[in-house]
């Protein structure tokens, strides 16, 4: 993870779209990996 630049921390007018939109992939992201680790588990488990 790229921590955001201090020179760059300040975005145009859209910041909290965007960052509503990165937290929603994000979040997104973090489910659909927990998901897969989960299924693989249970795949494991099974097998």
């Amino acid at each position: 993870m790229s921590k955001p630049k201090g020179r760059h921390a300040k975005v145009r007018k859209g910041k909290g779209m965007a960052r509503q939109l990165s937290e929603v992939l994000e979040s997104l992201a973090h489910l659909v990996r927990a998901i897969g680790v989960l299924v693989d588990a249970l795949g494991r488990w099974l097998n």
